[in-house]
């Protein structure tokens, strides 16, 4: 169900489309004073419905999920374009923060989708669940064509937001996240986290990263330490051979759980 502020809203077109077309409108409608825009795009994601103009796109690809897979990024592709397009017709590109980025790995699964050489999915923390595209443009001030090799988080946007508009945070709150501009600029150098923590299934299953040192663990009590510099593919457990690095990861894992809500859902 589609609403627009608290009054429902019937839903006749592609809804990808739709959210481009409302994406551009609001980007062109708030030109001329500051803005903040949170788009939140479904697509690419189940279930896999495409236009015929889209399926006619993908049709050379032979795997009838992955060709709708394919379908909804391209529709994606489309509609981040569509907003883009607005930026540059109203003349905010070099002065906009985009951030562009995806919130999991492939459900390889459910779409075909392939995460090699990263192992695991969509729903778990190994590397190919929470390892996702990030991209970060603001021509006036960022360089372009950089790939920046150091970790980073969703939760850094809220708190570069924060920084660049001098919003203040709510007292009693530590933010996880870090303002990253310092870091893109290089005024910075280091990693912006000492470490990066993730926890899902009801508390199931969790991870820490710490440099390049990464635990996964479950609440059976069960563990396994890589090395992603030298194993990114997360297929040699060397939990036995440094237990002093286990034992440091389980401890921060700890200490950042338990100050964390119960999980909200299972």
């Amino acid at each position: 169900p589609m609403d627009r502020n608290g009054t429902p809203e019937p839903l006749t077109e592609y809804l990808t489309t739709v959210l481009a077309r409302e994406g551009a409108a609001f980007v062109t409608r708030h030109q001329d004073r500051p803005w903040f825009l949170y788009l939140a795009f479904n697509a690419p994601h189940t279930p896999l419905q495409i236009t015929d103009s889209l399926r006619e796109r993908v049709q050379h690809i032979t795997d009838e999920t992955r060709r709708g897979y394919a379908g909804l990024v391209v529709s994606l592709d489309d509609a981040v374009g569509v907003v883009m397009n607005a930026l540059r017709e109203s003349d905010q590109v070099q002065n906009t923060l985009v951030f562009f980025l995806s919130d999991n790995g492939g459900p390889v699964s459910v779409t075909h989708s392939d995460n090699a050489p990263l192992r695991g999915a969509k729903g778990q923390v190994f590397e190919g669940g929470i390892r996702v595209p990030f991209v970060v443009s603001w021509p006036g001030r960022l360089p372009q064509g950089k790939d920046y090799a150091q970790p980073v988080s969703s939760l850094d946007i809220f708190a570069t937001a924060a920084a660049l508009t001098g919003a203040k945070v709510p007292g009693g709150h530590a933010l996880e996240g870090v303002n990253i501009l310092p870091y893109l600029t290089s005024e910075r150098t280091g990693a912006p986290h000492e470490h990066l923590f993730w926890r899902t299934g009801g508390g199931t299953t969790y991870a820490v990263r710490a440099g390049d040192w990464k635990l996964v663990g479950n609440a059976k009590g069960e563990t396994q330490l890589f090395n992603l510099a030298a194993d990114i593919g997360e297929s040699r457990d060397l939990a036995a051979q440094q237990p002093e690095v286990l034992a440091r990861l389980r401890q921060a894992y700890a200490d950042w759980n338990k100050d964390n809500v119960a999980p909200l859902f299972q």
